[in-house]
């Protein structure tokens, strides 16, 4: 059995809910250049935090473009030469978040996902000290290969 492709939004909703981490390619500099990140999905965007310096940021300044894919339930079956698992993989243009109250909801959904011990909702002096980014997302696939 191959792969079964998956676009149907609860799918993605409850791939997303389980997913730990993001891998993000961002394509500026000579190569590009790939980090795992805490996120979360919310209304069909990817929110990430960061603080306000560092490679990432330089490289989303020069191009916006960015690539992820993250997966589950990986599980290598040998006797059968396959492998059972889940993914989702996709493109758009990242953006640093600007607005408060977009901001603030997106560091309450973040604490929410990883049962951080953060006041909500995020106090100013949070809003101050944080960097969110979102991912519009263009184009997002889902793929998976299970037993059943």
């Amino acid at each position: 059995m191959k792969g079964q492709l998956r676009h149907d939004p609860a799918w993605l909703d409850a791939f997303f809910q389980r997913a730990d981490e993001i891998f993000v390619s961002f394509s500026g500099g000579d190569y590009p250049y790939v980090l795992p990140l805490n996120f979360v999905w919310l209304d069909g965007r990817i929110y990430l935090h960061c603080g306000f310096t560092g490679r990432k940021l330089d490289l989303l300044r020069q191009d916006g473009r960015v690539g992820f894919a993250a997966a589950l339930d990986v599980t290598i079956v040998r006797e059968r030469s396959t492998t059972w698992y889940k993914s989702v993989s996709g493109c758009g243009h990242i953006r640093i978040v600007e607005d408060t109250e977009e901001k603030r909801r997106a560091l309450d959904a973040l604490s929410l996902r990883y049962a951080a011990r953060c006041p909500r909702p995020a106090p100013e002096a949070m809003l101050r000290r944080v960097n969110v980014l979102c991912i519009d997302v263009e184009s997002i696939s889902g793929k998976e290969r299970t037993p059943s």
